[in-house]
């Protein structure tokens, strides 16, 4: 068998594995620049009440801005108001959200009573229009190479209606 028939079928067989491998590569780096979600508050609502234990359950939309779904594993969420942390929470059963689509949740969080109280406190003393609050979400997004992404959003609640 002369050597020409045997590198032929090797050399195709090896272009194909190199196409193959820039294929992955590439693919994966577009996987990395990929947009971060984007969170907002949708609405508020208050559970019973066990003890000094309150909890609130927070709707949040989560805007996927990319070409391809993100699967995520694991939520991590704090919720803070005029920069003192308010609520946190942990959502861990997967959310899929279609590509350049959005979802809408409800998130159970823990109220920090003492936070609250302080808060309050400040309010009272120094009445406002509106409160800021700010969103912070870890995401722990399952498509390759993603890993963690860490979300923010920040904006203000009005508290006396608009005239």
């Amino acid at each position: 068998m002369p050597v020409v028939d045997v590198i032929k079928p090797l050399a195709k067989a090896s272009g194909f594995f190199v196409l193959a491998f820039a294929l992955l590569v590439s693919g994966c780096a577009w996987m990395r620049d990929a947009a971060k979600p984007e969170v907002s508050l949708t609405s508020l609502s208050l559970e019973p009440r066990q003890g000094f234990a309150q909890t609130l359950n927070v709707g949040v939309r989560v805007r996927n801005p990319n070409p391809f779904e993100l699967n995520m594993k694991r939520l991590n969420y704090r919720i803070f108001l005029e920069d003192s942390e308010l609520a946190f929470g942990r959502r861990d059963e997967k959310l899929t959200v279609p590509a350049n689509d959005s979802v809408n949740l409800m998130v159970p969080v823990e109220l920090n009573l003492l936070s609250g109280l302080s808060l309050a406190e400040k309010w009272l003393r120094n009445p406002k229009d509106a409160l800021d609050y700010r969103l912070e979400v870890d995401a722990d997004v399952a498509n390759f190479g993603l890993g963690l992404m860490q979300i923010r959003k920040e904006s203000s609640i009005r508290l006396s209606p608009e005239r």
